[in-house]
């Protein structure tokens, strides 16, 4: 059964987004279709009141050109208006006082209105709706205010029925619920064709990280060349899988070499000790052989120790412990101690710090950094050479420069020296009894510190070591 099958239907993405375009476009649909009919009524509701003040005004030309035949006429225009298909009308005529003048009553169920108390205050043609008995149709009512040097003089009332136009909305409306229905149908279809498009390259995503493993990390997801936020999600895992595909080789490499470096001594650890009880031996051959075996397990020690400093520092369980060091005082101590080996090389090892320097740090760590890296410029320089020890003060900062006159790295492997196991030369590496761990070592404890470390070398003329730490006020 496929993943989306195991997922419950109703918690599919794909089936709540379409669900969220249906409800959306649904929404703005029904927003549309309420606007339209309010629009509708009110334009339609406005033709009308148009027709009314229309007719109002006709009314009052018949009233002004003939005076002396003024019933006659205004049952005349009573003929007209009434027989109208569409809106007929009917009105009545008040003099000042609103008294009947003259009343039309051809619209049956119509009773007018009495005029506003306050009708003093209208200057423009009022207009209602008179509501009747249910079933029966409305009335629209425009009531005009006829003055002259502004006294009022007449009060025409005329009104017409609004069935005509209740019956055009309600054909609107049915024609608006086609329409809504419509829209449900090909809004769901569309909602859901949407999401399906939508999440098709996430498919793809899901199935090829699916197929990624530790045996194939190099496999990489496929960009659509759209730069949207799919693109950039799968652009976002595939930095993902190289890191870990880094990570992993690294991982891999940094396995296979422990278990190297291990077996080696192991090994010969165990064929010495095979060949001394083969057959019995001297007091002193054995003290001998104890001795080499004593050596080799020093050797193993040294390097279970560096794997678990550099297990722990990836970890981050690595801890310091913090203190305020004079550290002019701490590299002369490292200089006087390893001055004697270099004595014994006679190779000029000088030192020089011009004043007193003050930081926090791991007196044990740091004594380890400098250890290593002082041991290094001994170990390859030659008989006779140069190594200079320099403490150099600066604001809130220490510069230390370890310069010797040895054989320098290759420009190739300068990139690599910090790696773990690696050496640049194996054979001569191995006899000095180096397994590349001690520069890894020296740059994690620099790091610790919130501080730098460089190298600049150039082969057959020596290498020069360059660590900055912070520094406090002396």
């Amino acid at each position: 059964m496929s993943s989306k099958g195991k997922i419950k239907f109703y918690k599919r993405l794909d089936v709540r987004m379409a669900l969220w375009y249906t409800v959306t476009f649904l929404t703005m649909i029904i927003l549309i279709f309420g606007f339209l009919d309010y629009r509708f009524r009110r334009n339609l509701l406005k033709g009308i009141d148009r027709m009314l003040v229309d007719e109002t005004k006709e009314i009052i030309n018949v009233i002004l050109e003939n005076p002396e035949t003024l019933n006659d006429e205004l049952r005349e225009y009573e003929k007209v208006a009434s027989n109208r298909k569409y809106f007929p009308i009917a009105f009545r005529l008040l003099d000042q006082n609103e008294r009947d003048f003259f009343s039309s009553l051809t619209l049956p169920g119509l009773v007018f209105p009495k005029v506003f108390p306050d009708h003093n205050r209208y200057r423009k043609p009022v207009h209602t709706t008179l509501s009747v008995l249910q079933g029966e149709s409305p009335f629209r009512i425009c009531t005009h205010f006829y003055r002259e040097n502004g006294e009022l003089k007449y009060i025409v009332q005329i009104a017409t029925y609004l069935l005509p136009m209740e019956r055009t909305i309600e054909n609107f409306r049915e024609h608006l619920l086609t329409a809504f229905f419509l829209a449900f149908i090909f809004g769901s279809i569309g909602g859901w064709f949407l999401s399906r498009k939508s999440l098709r390259p996430i498919d793809k995503i899901t199935e090829t990280t699916k197929r990624i493993t530790a045996s194939n990390l190099s496999e990489r997801l496929a960009l659509q060349g759209s730069n949207d936020d799919l693109d950039r999600l799968a652009m976002t895992i595939n930095q993902m899988m190289e890191r870990l595909e880094e990570s992993f080789q690294k991982l891999t490499r940094f396995t296979a070499d422990a278990a190297h470096e291990l077996r080696t001594p192991l090994a010969a650890l165990k064929g010495e000790t095979e060949v001394f009880l083969s057959r019995k031996r001297s007091s002193e051959e054995y003290q001998e052989a104890l001795a080499n075996n004593l050596e080799r397990l020093d050797f193993l020690t040294k390097l279970v120790n560096d794997l678990l400093i550099l297990s722990q520092a990836d970890e981050g369980k690595a801890s310091l412990k913090i203190e305020n060091l004079n550290f002019s005082e701490l590299l002369k101590e490292l200089y006087e101690a390893f001055n004697v080996v270099a004595m014994q090389k006679k190779i000029s090892f000088t030192f020089s710090a011009l004043e007193e320097v003050l930081i926090n740090g791991d007196r044990i760590k740091l004594k380890q950094l400098f250890s290593n890296l002082i041991d290094n410029a001994i170990k390859y320089t030659p008989d006779g050479g140069n190594i200079g020890l320099t403490v150099q003060p600066g604001k809130c900062q220490a510069t230390v420069v370890i310069k010797d006159t040895g054989i320098g790295i290759p420009t190739n492997d300068l990139h690599h020296i910090f790696d773990r196991f690696y050496r640049v030369d194996t054979s001569r590496s191995r006899l000095s009894g180096g397994v590349g761990l001690g520069l890894s070592i020296c740059q994690w404890i620099v790091k610790a510190h919130q501080g730098t470390i460089d190298v600049k070398s150039t082969p057959q003329q020596g290498t020069t070591f360059t660590v900055i730490l912070p520094a406090t006020l002396s």
